[in-house]
């Protein structure tokens, strides 16, 4: 090889390394760049991870904030049901700390049931709650709600007593008044019925004439007294099946005796019971009936419905009676006053405190010559 191939062969041996060397930088400096590009998404990421941490730390802070500052007792239970957290409303209802605890073991000793605590349960501390339980979706554990109900069932009572204290002097005054008219016809039969020369058929007559007004004395003097009541023990619980049966067995009685018909319809009733006064509430519904009775015709048909929607028991008394307007059916709503000629005007009062005893609500609507219908809802409870 000759000095002039030599020297061809070394500058394609420079030409060749110089466009390597250039390929390197270009590499190079590709390199580079997407390393800083991969460094700037890495720091970017970085940053919203601090960010999305900081971000969950304030969220635990106020969730923290807001357990602890409920105004109603929250704890938290885990899968095993072991108390793992609480608030101070759930330490000053226990009188103790309970975190740790298990569950089902704190309920036998710190709740005391009695027979009206119906939808609320009673504490051995003697407070009055009402229980709530919550799953938390897919996370395992379980949210218990203690709802502290004392004291509005304290205020409740007073409020109901106040009101039913201030109402005593209209109470007295109307039934002082409504009971001189029956008084003075009994009095009047009774001296009668003392004469050796009344015939049999007027002593029966008579007979029955007194009977019927001291009757009448003796339920007015009791709708007071029920009126006037502080409080009412709902301490039984009846099947839906069971009261309705006793129901319909005394409104049935009603009827005959008021020479009326009754016609009772019971809808599917499952296995939940009733919280309840039975006598008392049986009671108001029989003075719906009666009311029913005096509002219609003789041997008119009177007709009685129970049906059950989700958890509450509808009880329907309806007639198709004389009816009343709308003005005649606010001023009997009122108290004191009757459609009747021998009465108080407190039988819907009393009905209506009834109700509200049981924790019902009460609807009445009527039209003149077309009836009225009466509804009374009650909760019940599971079976």
């Amino acid at each position: 090889m000759d000095k002039d191939e030599e020297i061809a062969r070394l500058k394609e041996a420079f030409e060749l390394f110089e466009e390597t060397s250039r390929s390197l930088q270009n590499s190079y400096a590709e390199l580079q760049g997407e390393v800083r590009r991969l460094t700037t998404k890495l720091e970017q990421a970085e940053q919203a991870k601090r960010d999305e941490e900081s971000k969950n730390k304030i969220l635990l802070k106020q969730f923290q904030q807001l357990f602890w500052s409920m105004p109603v007792g929250v704890m938290l239970l885990n899968p095993e049901g072991i108390v793992v957290m609480t608030n101070p409303i759930v330490d000053r209802l226990f009188g103790e700390s309970i975190l740790g605890g298990v569950w089902s073991e704190i309920v036998p000793k710190s709740f005391r049931p009695q027979k009206d605590d119906g939808h609320e349960i009673t504490m051995v501390t003697g407070r009055r709650v009402r229980v709530e339980t919550s799953s938390l979706g897919d996370v395992p554990g379980q949210l218990i709600i203690l709802v502290d109900l004392t004291e509005t069932h304290s205020l409740q009572r007073q409020l109901a007593h106040h009101e039913r204290l201030s109402t005593m002097g209209q109470m007295v005054a109307a039934l002082a008044h409504q009971i001189r008219t029956p008084l003075s016809s009994a009095m009047l039969y009774a001296g009668h019925l003392q004469k050796d020369s009344l015939s049999e058929d007027m002593r029966v007559r008579f007979s029955g004439k007194l009977s019927e007004r001291l009757n009448n004395i003796e339920r007015q003097i009791r709708d007071m007294l029920i009126f006037s009541k502080s409080d009412i023990k709902l301490d039984e619980k009846l099947s839906l099946s069971e009261f309705s049966d006793k129901l319909i067995e005394r409104a049935h009685e009603q009827a005959e005796q008021n020479h009326a018909t009754l016609e009772a319809t019971v809808s599917q009733l499952n296995s939940c019971l009733l919280q309840c006064n039975p006598e008392v509430l049986i009671g108001a519904i029989l003075n719906l009936v009666n009311n029913a009775i005096e509002a219609s015709e003789r041997g008119a048909c009177i007709y009685l419905h129970f049906a059950q929607v989700e958890q509450q028991l509808s009880i329907v008394v309806e007639d198709h009676g004389r009816g009343m307007s709308e003005e005649q059916l606010s001023k009997v709503q009122e108290g004191f006053v009757t459609t009747k000629q021998h009465g108080t005007g407190l039988g819907l009062m009393v009905v209506k405190a009834i109700v509200r005893a049981h924790h019902g609500t009460f609807d009445i609507e009527s039209q003149p010559q077309v009836g009225t219908k009466a509804t009374i809802t009650l909760p019940i409870l599971g079976s």
